[in-house]
């Protein structure tokens, strides 16, 4: 596993994103917390330069317990604000980090972040966008510009704003039968659906 790899890269970059939404978080034990933070930092850099398999990796005691502070970070956070959800989402990164880092060795950025499938169980219109109610064991809000309907595939991203309407990902314009989080193997099988993904994720890496 390389220093570059895209899982490091967007924890890293979840770390910051945290940082910067700390003083806009209502908790208590705020400086407990920005320790803790500062913690899984320190941890991330001793992992990135490991030049282990991916799959070793994953198990590393450094890579559980960031999964583990990550955990108990989250709980704390409560509130449901833009800043919150950005926390919340880098934190819930950092915790399925020994799933992401477990998949093995990537090449494309799609390849470290989650997907998946539901159902559009709610939407209405506002201007040129859907607004829209996914279900897919998680309940998740997404904004898109397309009318999309029925079974879809939702890749999971950070929170992104428009207007008062929150958006938790991106619609891909692929449908599977099943319901939930898509594999690996699942996800490379739609990859020509994941262009626009992957350069959305090149720029929250390069921000």
């Amino acid at each position: 596993m390389e220093p570059n790899d895209f899982r490091l890269l967007l924890a890293e970059r979840g770390v910051n994103e945290i940082r910067r939404s700390l003083n806009a978080l209502k908790i208590q034990k705020r400086k407990d917390f920005a320790l803790k933070i500062e913690e899984i930092a320190s941890k991330l850099q001793g992992i990135k330069y490991c030049y282990m398999p991916a799959e070793e990796v994953a198990k590393l005691e450094d890579v559980l317990e960031i999964s583990r502070i990550s955990r108990e970070l989250e709980s704390i956070v409560q509130q449901r604000d833009f800043s919150a959800l950005t926390a919340k989402y880098w934190l819930e990164y950092l915790e399925k980090l020994p799933e992401l880092i477990g998949r093995g060795e990537i090449s494309k950025p799609f390849e470290a972040i989650r997907f998946f499938s539901g159902d559009i169980i709610a939407r209405r219109k506002e201007g040129d966008l859907w607004f829209c109610v996914f279900d897919c064991g998680l309940r998740l809000e997404i904004a898109t510009n397309t009318d999309f309907r029925g079974r879809k595939v939702v890749s999971y991203l950070p929170p992104r704003k428009f207007g008062s309407f929150i958006s938790q990902g991106m619609f891909v314009d692929a449908e599977l039968s099943k319901k939930g989080e898509l594999t690996i193997e699942e996800i490379r099988n739609i990859s020509e659906k994941l262009k626009e993904v992957e350069s959305v994720l090149v720029s929250i890496i390069k921000k």
